[in-house]
């Protein structure tokens, strides 16, 4: 009893010194627990979260100094570039093992208002304006701007065991996104010059080649958008299931109590697990995606599409080199002629695009036009369609 109790207080004060934004401490007090219970589900989830916080504001910073470095050094370095993308993996990756441990305990919860932190997020010396405003609740359910003073702003979450699953899903398919980057090799492309629009003129009629480096990288990136596909549908499940009603992240249908102005009815609930398993499907190569519907997602509509399919899970699980063809690109751009199109997806995808093969078309497109559809007639806006997709992974 007098472990828990010591236990109880140390993992309270850990969350005290979170929500204050002292995550060093709030790291330290927990892992103190963490020695004495291993498998203690708050303090395992304030793990997660500082080190998650450590990870990517590290990596926020790598980006802007690799990006400086590219537009006033001419050239972009790309060994501090790979060696940042792969301390970002491995750290998400241990944050992920943290929330692992939490996701156990069926009544694992903690409350935390993130816009409350106060954090140089930006890196420029100082607590500013955007820093501030980084999780602030900006726009209310009619999309109507909130005032400065308005408390809404700032709500107060109450996350438990679903969202937990919510965070892996998102950590999996940031840590794939690593991978795709890191299973190429960029040595052939003059990126700086891209960046800087050096020698555009010379550039427009080149051909450069983006070898494939690491295979096992894209085989991973796979495997991890399978998982975290997994994680969004269990994340789901956990939310249909939950009983309670307070200050909820993302409430299922008959939850009221949740701060962001965001309507969830049934319908919702179920695009959400078809749209889940319409990418499975995808990433496994049970399906493809027809290239003349995606053709017909952008303004200009085809009389004579390109066609084919894209065979997604191809390309995750036999990858090969990307060839990057400005010639071929810009020759698209002026004709937009069904041959030229063909021709820089071969480009692009290689064996993974094929006129001729005839794969099941996945049916996620249609969506993805319903959604279009909508927006054009006006019955929900492109931001709202975005901000519905983000809050949902």
């Amino acid at each position: 009893n007098n472990e828990a109790h010591g236990n109880s207080s140390l993992s309270q004060k850990a969350l005290i010194a979170l929500q204050s934004s002292q995550f060093k401490e709030a790291e330290n007090l927990a892992k103190r627990v963490l020695k004495r219970r291993r498998n203690h589900s708050l303090a395992n989830l304030i793990v997660a979260i500082t080190v998650y916080k450590r990870t990517m504001h590290a990596f926020s910073s790598d980006v802007r100094s690799v990006l400086f470095g590219t537009i006033f050094g001419g050239d972009m370095n790309l060994r501090y570039a790979r060696w940042s993308l792969e301390q970002t993996d491995t750290g998400l990756a241990k944050a992920d093992k943290y929330l692992e441990r939490a996701s156990k305990d069926p009544k694992v919860s903690l409350i935390l208002n993130l816009s409350g932190w106060q954090v140089d997020w930006n890196r420029n010396g100082r607590i500013d304006r955007g820093d501030k405003r980084l999780f602030q609740i900006e726009y209310d359910s009619e999309g109507k701007r909130l005032p400065d003073d308005d408390p809404r702003r700032s709500p107060t979450f109450r996350f438990d065991r679903g969202d937990v699953y919510w965070a892996r899903a998102m950590l999996a398919f940031q840590r794939s996104f690593m991978n795709i980057l890191l299973a190429y090799d960029y040595q052939e492309i003059p990126i700086g010059k891209l960046l800087n629009g050096i020698d555009r003129g010379k550039l427009k009629n080149k051909s450069f080649i983006l070898r494939l480096k690491d295979k096992k990288r894209m085989r991973q990136a796979k495997k991890l958008i399978l998982q975290g596909l997994a994680y969004a549908d269990r994340c789901r499940s956990e939310y249909l299931k939950e009983k309670d009603d307070d200050r909820e992240w993302l409430p299922n249908p008959v939850q009221k109590d949740h701060p962001l102005p965001l309507p969830v009815d049934r319908q919702l609930y179920k695009t959400w697990q078809a749209v889940v398993g319409d990418l499975k499907r995808l990433v496994q190569g049970k399906e493809g995606l027809s290239v003349s519907s995606v053709a017909q997602l952008g303004d200009h509509q085809w009389e004579n599409p390109p066609g084919g399919y894209i065979n997604i899970g191809g390309f995750l699980n036999n990858p090969g080199d990307i060839v990057l063809n400005f010639s071929h690109m810009r020759q698209f751009n002026e004709s937009k002629s069904r041959k030229d199109a063909e021709q820089v997806l071969r480009d692009l995808f290689g064996k993974n695009y094929s006129q001729r093969q005839r794969m099941k078309p996945s049916p996620i497109l249609s969506r993805f036009l319903r959604m279009k559809n909508e927006i054009q007639r006006g019955e929900e806006s492109f931001e709202r369609k975005l901000r519905y997709l983000i809050w949902l992974n």
